[in-house]
Protein backbone atom coordinates (compact mmCIF):
# COMPACT_ATOMS: atom_id res chain seq x y z
CA UNK A 1 0.00 0.00 0.00
CA UNK A 2 1.17 3.53 -0.69
CA UNK A 3 0.02 6.71 1.04
CA UNK A 4 -0.19 10.12 -0.63
CA UNK A 5 -0.15 13.00 1.86
CA UNK A 6 -1.34 16.58 1.29
CA UNK A 7 -1.85 19.42 3.77
CA UNK A 8 -5.33 20.98 3.69
CA UNK A 9 -5.09 24.74 4.13
CA UNK A 10 -7.96 27.06 4.87
CA UNK A 11 -9.11 28.68 1.65
CA UNK A 12 -8.38 27.28 -1.81
CA UNK A 13 -7.35 23.75 -0.93
CA UNK A 14 -10.34 23.41 1.40
CA UNK A 15 -12.67 24.44 -1.43
CA UNK A 16 -11.01 21.90 -3.75
CA UNK A 17 -11.37 19.22 -1.07
CA UNK A 18 -15.06 19.99 -0.46
CA UNK A 19 -15.97 20.34 -4.15
CA UNK A 20 -14.06 17.39 -5.58
CA UNK A 21 -12.32 14.96 -3.26
CA UNK A 22 -15.14 14.12 -0.83
CA UNK A 23 -17.47 13.29 -3.73
CA UNK A 24 -15.05 11.04 -5.61
CA UNK A 25 -12.59 12.16 -8.23
CA UNK A 26 -15.13 14.14 -10.26
CA UNK A 27 -16.36 17.68 -9.69
CA UNK A 28 -19.21 18.09 -7.23
CA UNK A 29 -22.14 19.95 -8.85
CA UNK A 30 -22.60 23.46 -7.44
CA UNK A 31 -25.20 23.53 -4.69
CA UNK A 32 -25.51 19.74 -4.52
CA UNK A 33 -25.73 18.42 -0.96
CA UNK A 34 -22.72 16.29 -0.04
CA UNK A 35 -24.64 13.02 0.34
CA UNK A 36 -26.45 13.52 -3.00
CA UNK A 37 -23.15 14.21 -4.80
CA UNK A 38 -21.59 11.10 -3.21
CA UNK A 39 -24.55 8.94 -4.29
CA UNK A 40 -24.41 10.30 -7.85
CA UNK A 41 -20.66 9.60 -8.00
CA UNK A 42 -21.08 6.10 -6.53
CA UNK A 43 -18.93 7.07 -3.54
CA UNK A 44 -19.81 5.92 0.00
CA UNK A 45 -20.48 8.51 2.66
CA UNK A 46 -17.45 9.67 4.63
CA UNK A 47 -17.32 8.05 8.06
CA UNK A 48 -15.48 9.25 11.17
CA UNK A 49 -12.72 7.05 12.55
CA UNK A 50 -9.92 7.46 15.07
CA UNK A 51 -9.49 7.58 18.82
CA UNK A 52 -10.02 11.34 19.17
CA UNK A 53 -13.74 11.05 18.40
CA UNK A 54 -15.12 10.92 21.93
CA UNK A 55 -13.52 14.27 22.78
CA UNK A 56 -15.66 15.78 20.03
CA UNK A 57 -18.88 13.91 20.82
CA UNK A 58 -18.60 11.84 17.64
CA UNK A 59 -18.79 8.06 17.24
CA UNK A 60 -16.82 5.70 15.01
CA UNK A 61 -18.66 5.13 11.75
CA UNK A 62 -20.83 8.23 12.13
CA UNK A 63 -21.47 9.94 8.78
CA UNK A 64 -19.51 13.11 8.01
CA UNK A 65 -21.74 15.98 6.89
CA UNK A 66 -21.24 19.16 4.87
CA UNK A 67 -21.45 21.17 8.08
CA UNK A 68 -18.81 19.05 9.82
CA UNK A 69 -16.40 19.66 6.93
CA UNK A 70 -17.16 23.38 6.74
CA UNK A 71 -16.61 23.84 10.45
CA UNK A 72 -13.40 21.82 10.64
CA UNK A 73 -11.75 22.94 7.42
CA UNK A 74 -13.49 26.09 6.19
CA UNK A 75 -13.76 27.75 9.58
CA UNK A 76 -10.14 26.99 10.49
CA UNK A 77 -10.65 24.35 13.12
CA UNK A 78 -14.11 24.80 14.60
CA UNK A 79 -15.89 21.91 16.30
CA UNK A 80 -17.96 19.76 13.89
CA UNK A 81 -21.06 20.80 15.88
CA UNK A 82 -19.93 24.40 16.46
CA UNK A 83 -23.24 25.85 15.27
CA UNK A 84 -25.23 23.75 17.75
CA UNK A 85 -22.80 24.50 20.60
CA UNK A 86 -23.01 28.22 19.86
CA UNK A 87 -26.84 28.17 19.67
CA UNK A 88 -27.05 26.29 22.99
CA UNK A 89 -24.79 28.85 24.70
CA UNK A 90 -26.72 31.78 23.26
CA UNK A 91 -30.00 30.20 24.45
CA UNK A 92 -28.43 29.86 27.92
CA UNK A 93 -27.80 33.63 27.94
CA UNK A 94 -24.08 33.76 27.20
CA UNK A 95 -22.61 36.60 25.17
CA UNK A 96 -22.14 36.04 21.42
CA UNK A 97 -18.35 36.12 21.89
CA UNK A 98 -18.40 33.43 24.60
CA UNK A 99 -20.89 31.36 22.61
CA UNK A 100 -18.65 31.53 19.52
CA UNK A 101 -15.62 30.42 21.55
CA UNK A 102 -17.54 27.31 22.71
CA UNK A 103 -17.25 25.92 19.19
CA UNK A 104 -13.58 26.79 18.70
CA UNK A 105 -10.98 24.02 18.77
CA UNK A 106 -7.80 25.67 19.97
CA UNK A 107 -6.24 28.42 17.89
CA UNK A 108 -7.15 29.51 14.39
CA UNK A 109 -4.67 28.00 11.98
CA UNK A 110 -3.98 28.14 8.26
CA UNK A 111 -3.26 24.41 7.90
CA UNK A 112 -6.49 22.76 9.02
CA UNK A 113 -5.86 19.14 8.14
CA UNK A 114 -3.93 16.50 6.31
CA UNK A 115 -5.37 14.38 3.48
CA UNK A 116 -4.08 10.81 3.34
CA UNK A 117 -4.91 8.78 0.23
CA UNK A 118 -4.29 5.08 0.79
CA UNK A 119 -3.72 3.12 -2.42
CA UNK A 120 -3.41 -0.64 -2.58
CA UNK A 121 -0.92 -2.13 -5.03
CA UNK A 122 -2.26 -2.23 -8.62
CA UNK A 123 -2.46 -6.02 -8.49
CA UNK A 124 -4.83 -5.75 -5.50
CA UNK A 125 -7.08 -3.38 -7.47
CA UNK A 126 -7.10 -5.87 -10.34
CA UNK A 127 -7.85 -8.80 -8.03
CA UNK A 128 -10.67 -6.79 -6.40
CA UNK A 129 -12.15 -5.83 -9.79
CA UNK A 130 -12.15 -9.43 -11.06
CA UNK A 131 -13.11 -11.11 -7.79
CA UNK A 132 -16.45 -12.58 -6.86
CA UNK A 133 -18.50 -10.61 -4.32
CA UNK A 134 -17.25 -12.53 -1.26
CA UNK A 135 -13.59 -12.19 -2.21
CA UNK A 136 -14.13 -8.51 -3.03
CA UNK A 137 -15.52 -7.91 0.46
CA UNK A 138 -12.55 -9.70 2.04
CA UNK A 139 -10.15 -7.49 0.04
CA UNK A 140 -12.06 -4.33 1.08
CA UNK A 141 -12.03 -5.43 4.74
CA UNK A 142 -8.27 -6.09 4.59
CA UNK A 143 -7.70 -2.64 3.05
CA UNK A 144 -9.86 -1.00 5.73
CA UNK A 145 -7.97 -2.88 8.43
CA UNK A 146 -4.62 -1.71 7.02
CA UNK A 147 -5.85 1.91 6.89
CA UNK A 148 -6.99 1.68 10.50
CA UNK A 149 -3.64 0.34 11.68
CA UNK A 150 -1.69 3.03 9.78
CA UNK A 151 -3.87 5.79 11.22
CA UNK A 152 -3.44 4.38 14.74
CA UNK A 153 0.33 4.44 14.24
CA UNK A 154 0.13 8.04 13.00
CA UNK A 155 -1.93 9.02 16.05
CA UNK A 156 0.51 7.32 18.43
CA UNK A 157 3.90 7.93 16.85
CA UNK A 158 3.93 10.54 14.10
CA UNK A 159 1.32 13.25 14.67
CA UNK A 160 2.13 15.87 17.24
CA UNK A 161 0.65 19.26 17.94
CA UNK A 162 3.27 21.98 17.92
CA UNK A 163 2.58 25.31 19.52
CA UNK A 164 4.27 28.13 21.34
CA UNK A 165 6.96 30.45 20.10
CA UNK A 166 8.26 29.11 16.78
CA UNK A 167 6.14 25.95 17.23
CA UNK A 168 8.42 24.47 19.84
CA UNK A 169 7.37 20.93 20.67
CA UNK A 170 6.10 20.79 24.29
CA UNK A 171 7.56 17.37 25.10
CA UNK A 172 6.58 13.74 25.42
CA UNK A 173 4.33 14.26 28.47
CA UNK A 174 2.05 16.65 26.58
CA UNK A 175 2.02 14.34 23.58
CA UNK A 176 0.86 11.38 25.64
CA UNK A 177 -1.58 13.35 27.82
CA UNK A 178 -4.55 12.78 25.53
CA UNK A 179 -3.93 15.71 23.17
CA UNK A 180 -4.53 13.56 20.13
CA UNK A 181 -4.90 14.90 16.64
CA UNK A 182 -8.48 15.29 15.49
CA UNK A 183 -10.10 12.11 14.22
CA UNK A 184 -9.68 10.92 10.65
CA UNK A 185 -12.70 10.44 8.43
CA UNK A 186 -13.19 7.73 5.84
CA UNK A 187 -14.22 8.70 2.34
CA UNK A 188 -14.26 6.71 -0.89
CA UNK A 189 -12.26 3.48 -1.28
CA UNK A 190 -8.68 4.49 -0.65
CA UNK A 191 -9.28 7.93 0.91
CA UNK A 192 -9.09 9.02 4.54
CA UNK A 193 -8.60 12.46 5.96
CA UNK A 194 -7.25 13.53 9.32
CA UNK A 195 -8.06 17.09 10.28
Amino acid sequence: MTVDIRVIRAGQLYRYFLRETVAGDGRRPAGAPLRTAQEQAGVPAGRWMGRGLTALGLAPGQEVTDQHLRNLFGERGRHPYADRLEADRLAAGESPEKAYRAGTLGRRVTATGVDFVFRPAPTIYLLWALADETTGRVIEAAHEYAIGRVLEWIEDEAAVIRYGTDGIYPGEAARRSGRRPLPPLRGSLGHATAP
